[in-house]
């Protein structure tokens, strides 16, 4: 009886929880709908987005290899990855403190969250890694999190909006293993 007193009372006096991470239900709705959208239409936003926020920009300046500009999609999330390393990972904490794991599983190349599909040994600012370029996964991950960051979404938000949208690949990878 206590413990259902107590959940009574936690229910009633926490806010819910898109107050506590700060979004409202119109961003909860729109946050939805960009988790839903292909890997085309999220270029096409990603991409607008970049150029809106970073209007005066010289990607040139970068000196992206040439499969960065492979396709669109690969483009976009590159400059992703240019601009704000931050939402893609962190070299030193790999998966912890809500940096985002890749969800190709390429752990095995030594990869300890998302930045590193994008940057050698997870370095921003040294030299690009070639693995996102050629997975749509790395890709969509990148995009999606700028998206969501845009919108107003916190880490932790990113993070489980994340493992919704890819909880079908976890799953087949925990029957492989």
């Amino acid at each position: 009886m206590r413990r259902i007193v107590a959940i009574f009372l936690c229910a009633l006096f926490l806010p819910p929880s898109s107050m506590l991470y700060g979004m409202d239900d119109l961003q909860r709705r729109e946050f939805d709908r960009i988790a839903n959208l292909s890997l085309a239409e999220l270029t096409e936003e990603a991409s607008r987005a970049l150029e809106k926020k970073y209007p005066e920009k010289s990607w040139s300046i970068y000196n992206f290899p040439g499969y960065t500009e492979s396709t669109p999609s690969v483009y976009t999330a590159y400059r992703i990855a240019a601009m704000e390393p931050q939402l893609l990972g962190d070299p030193e904490i790999g998966v912890k403190d809500g940096t985002l794991p890749c969800y190709c599983f390429c752990e095995a190349m030594g990869h300890r969250n998302l930045l590193y599909c994008f940057w050698k040994d997870g370095i921003a600012g040294g030299r690009f890694d070639d693995h996102a370029a050629n997975c749509d996964i790395c890709v969509g991950q990148a995009m999606l999190a700028f998206l969501w960051a845009e919108l107003g979404a916190k880490r932790e938000e990113i993070r489980a909006g994340m493992e919704r949208k890819f909880r079908w690949l976890l799953e087949k990878h925990r029957e492989r293993r």
